[in-house]
């Protein structure tokens, strides 16, 4: 009796099968749009992710993310770091040109363009601490700059606050569009100018 059952319901498989493959043929068009739209919709994860970048085969760049989501998207291929990035800048001798922590990143592939976001905080070799809301790094250009608010503590001398912020990867060489304000933390600086 069991292995009649099984055979009733073997033959009802194959038979819904055959019913449900019986469509109309798709066009390769028809296939590969579908293909793009599954690529789409699908995210590679990763976890305890370190990234390099490289130019010419010098070291430029590390980044460390505990959670890397890359979205393959053919119009707009993505890697998103949601838990917070962190990254280091070396020079062409390998030695470490700043620091840079955030809570959230998107790597734009086509564009290779990272926003960083949330809590940016970058130090420089120089005890330079920058924090801002938001930083673009370009990585064609090589370049780093912020339309937000940026603030600036310039070692233990003074903090500067500005709007429109451009530097290069070391953020070692820094402009601001528009300075709004100027602290100094050493009183006798502050008589001086």
């Amino acid at each position: 009796m069991i292995l009649l059952n099984i055979r009733y319901k073997a033959i009802a498989i194959i038979a819904i099968a055959f019913f449900f493959s019986c469509k109309p043929n798709h066009s390769i068009d028809e296939l590969s749009q579908l293909n793009e739209d599954l690529d789409s919709m699908s995210v590679e994860l990763a976890e305890n992710v370190y990234i390099t970048y490289t130019d010419s085969a010098i070291l430029r760049a590390t980044i460390k993310a505990p959670v890397l989501k890359r979205f393959p998207d053919k119009k707009n291929p993505r890697m998103e770091m949601p838990n917070g990035v962190f990254a280091i800048f070396y020079d062409g001798m390998g030695d470490t040109t700043s620091t840079l922590n955030s809570k959230y990143a998107m790597h734009y592939e086509k564009e290779d363009k990272i926003e960083i976001r949330d809590s940016v905080r970058v130090l420089n070799r120089n005890d330079e601490e920058i924090k801002t809301d938001e930083l673009i790094w370009d990585k064609k250009l090589r370049r780093i700059t912020s339309q937000k608010p940026v603030r600036v503590r310039i070692r233990n001398e003074k903090i500067i606050m500005a709007e429109g912020f451009e530097s290069d990867e070391s953020f070692l060489n820094y402009k601001f569009s528009r300075v709004t304000g100027m602290v100094y933390l050493d009183e006798d600086e502050a008589t001086l100018e």
